[in-house]
């Protein structure tokens, strides 16, 4: 949980400073969960982790096909899929959506209503998705603690 945990927030203030989610982050991720899941439960726990990633790279792969995530939000949630497993990814995509959402439609409004600015600008514009995805998964991993 600490080697996700650091990830995502890693993430989220490298997408917040440069729209990136860096592969200098996501492939030791990834590769990292495939080898403690092989030491920690030999050719079973390398089975999980390459499967749970594949899967989660999937699920991200579809939103990322109609750009709308970014192939860094990809990389990352194949790597946290790898360390946890496909249920806290498919978990922390549904909270990360609502997240998602608020986070959207906040900015949204401030770039309406206190910036002054149209519609028409506005609606192009990126917003990086890493805060989001990052508390989703924070939720997630985080929750049964609280």
């Amino acid at each position: 949980m600490v080697v996700v945990s650091v990830a995502v927030i890693v993430a989220v203030i490298t997408d917040l400073e440069k729209m990136i989610i860096p592969n200098w982050l996501t492939y030791p991720l990834f590769v990292s969960a495939i080898v403690f899941k092989t030491i920690d439960g030999g050719m079973t726990g390398l089975w999980q982790a390459v499967v749970a990633g594949f899967l989660s790279g999937l699920l991200f792969f579809i939103p990322a096909w109609f750009n709308q995530v970014g192939m860094g939000d990809v990389k990352l949630m194949a790597g946290i899929g790898a360390w946890t497993s496909f249920g806290v990814v498919l978990l922390s995509f549904v909270v990360a959506s609502i997240f998602g959402f608020i986070i959207t439609l906040s900015v949204l409004v401030y770039k309406l209503l206190v910036k002054k600015r149209s519609y028409r600008e506005v609606r192009t514009e990126p917003i990086p998705y890493a805060p989001a995805l990052g508390m989703g998964v924070m939720v997630v991993l985080w929750w049964p603690y609280f």
